[in-house]
């Protein structure tokens, strides 16, 4: 499996994932879809940015594109943590807002990512490239999340 491959599981899995918290209404069920989500967010986003990132950021071609996407998952990052505060009720209108503005975000960032970065990445590595860095991919998210692995191993 190449890290395209990985990539593009995990995409479809978060879009899906998020789907569900907002689909919810109850608010102790939106708190906790809303965590799971969050766990396989950050080791998706930690594990692209050192493996897939990193490796872009080395070229000419991939480098702006890499330091966008990165941009990105910080604004992610700081949204799904105003989300989980603890201020927050996950039932009010504000939040629903809030989580609907972050699946905004989220599916800017994978459209984009799946059609400029994929892009780039298909020109600048070689298949064998693109292979070993999906395996460290899954490697790096299972380390992050011990969940992941237990999900692969299925």
């Amino acid at each position: 499996m190449t890290i395209l491959d990985a990539l593009k599981a995990d995409h479809d899995e978060a879009k899906d994932l998020l789907k569900n918290v907002l689909a919810s209404k109850d608010g102790r069920r939106r708190a906790k879809l809303l965590e799971q989500f969050k766990t396989k967010l950050t080791a998706h986003s930690r594990a692209e940015e050192k493996i897939f990132y990193r490796s872009l950021e080395k070229t000419e071609e991939g480098k702006t594109e890499a330091l966008e996407g990165a941009v990105e998952h910080e604004v992610v990052d700081r949204l799904l943590a105003d989300l989980a505060g603890a201020s927050r009720q996950p039932e009010a209108e504000t939040w629903t807002a809030r989580c609907t503005v972050l699946q905004e975000l989220l599916e800017h960032h994978i459209e984009e990512e799946e059609r400029d970065l994929f892009k780039t990445a298909r020109k600048l590595f070689d298949r064998a490239a693109l292979e070993k860095m999906g395996k460290d991919f899954v490697a790096e998210k299972s380390r992050l999340d011990p969940s992941a692995h237990a999900a692969a191993a299925e």
